[in-house]
């Protein structure tokens, strides 16, 4: 009988944690992601189904508006890349990762798209991906052939973001970390033997090969 009733406890005390554990959730998601059921095991679920589709759709539409028939994509490309995209659901950013998926299709192989860039693209906010975008732009409007000479000050970085100095660091930081980003060398400089001396700064960033290429391979040329 005492068994019993530490069992009906027992039963209690699991569904008042998951009441308590879903409502947290609740407060966390955004309320469309409710559609799943309200269980939260097949709410993020069918959250995350949702992303993936749109991604899929975005990379197709991409394809289609050039024309391109889509080739096979190699399965730990295609898997990371939709299995790290359906946690996005940031428009901008799902556009990131259909670019990603439809260069990785493309049969004309333009970009080469690594297995790493899934892995490293889920590792970066809108901000980043937005600065990323903006010093492509300008590098491929430089004349200097070399992209990963050309640097960008911190002051006007800050300014055209409108971010705090203490910010940029930490997201020059999370760039340098990934190998995106770099700052500058000393090209022309100081040098130990034939390799210039790279400086440890914050006031200054540019591209690695690996970043400029990353964010290739994130667009897709109309």
């Amino acid at each position: 009988m005492n068994n019993d009733k530490s069992i009906e406890l027992a039963k209690e005390a699991i569904k008042q944690s998951f009441e308590a554990a879903k409502e947290f959730v609740g407060k966390l998601v955004n309320p469309a992601l409710t559609e799943g059921g309200g269980i939260i095991q097949d709410t993020i679920k069918f959250w995350r189904f949702k992303n993936q589709i749109n991604i899929v759709l975005k990379a197709k539409r991409f394809l289609e508006e050039k024309s391109i028939e889509p080739a096979k994509v190699l399965p730990k490309t295609l898997v990371s890349i939709l299995e790290n995209g359906s946690l996005e659901e940031n428009e901008d950013m799902q556009n990131k990762w259909a670019a990603l998926l439809a260069n990785a299709a493309d049969p004309n192989r333009r970009y080469s798209v690594k297995p790493s860039f899934a892995e490293i693209l889920k590792q970066l906010s809108p901000i980043e991906v937005s600065l990323l975008d903006r010093m492509f732009d300008e590098v491929n409007r430089n004349k200097n052939q070399n992209k990963v000479e050309i640097f960008f000050d911190k002051e006007k970085i800050c300014q055209n973001f409108e971010i705090d100095r203490n910010q940029f660091d930490v997201i020059a930081d999370n760039l340098f970390r990934l190998n995106l980003c770099q700052p500058p060398a000393s090209f022309g400089g100081v040098k130990i033997g034939e390799y210039p001396i790279q400086l440890r700064t914050y006031k200054l960033i540019g591209f690695t090969q690996l970043g400029y290429e990353f964010v290739r391979s994130c667009r897709f040329k109309k």
